[in-house]
């Protein structure tokens, strides 16, 4: 309960920006804190050093790679989406691109066309290209 607690404050942000539904805009977006996003964005979109949280509307869309340790998407993306720490998909979300994830969470009509990439895991497994069969690993130990 404790670290709950502490994790919920850690996530109450100063800075919250809003872009509304009639907004576009064209060109690289770097925030901290809260990013809400019910219009569109054409390009990339990332987090200064002190961390934030990026949340795309059903309404929102955005053209371009997205670098934010937690997002929610709800709406569409076209291009890779970057989260280090949590992402969630939710009912409406359309990703057309590479999801790089340490913890995800999708929830059922959640479309990604696209790999889906668990980050810091991987390291340890050899690639599958290496491995022909399951016991090609057994026989090196």
């Amino acid at each position: 309960m404790l670290g709950r607690d502490k994790k919920q404050s850690k996530e109450n942000y100063s800075n919250h920006t809003l872009i509304a539904p009639s907004a576009r805009i064209c060109g690289d977006v770097e925030f901290t804190g809260g990013l809400h996003v019910l219009g569109t964005i054409t390009g990339n979109i990332s987090v200064g050093a002190e961390g934030g949280r990026l949340v795309i509307g059903e309404s929102g869309r955005v053209q371009g790679e997205i670098r934010v340790p937690k997002i929610v998407v709800n709406g569409k993306v076209e291009g890779d989406i970057h989260a280090s720490e949590h992402l969630e998909l939710a009912e409406k979300a359309v990703i057309e691109g590479n999801v790089y994830y340490n913890m995800i969470e999708m929830v059922m009509g959640a479309q990604v066309d696209g790999k889906l990439v668990r980050q810091n895991e991987r390291k340890h497994l050899p690639h599958p290209d290496q491995v022909g069969n399951g016991d090609k690993g057994k026989e090196g130990k």
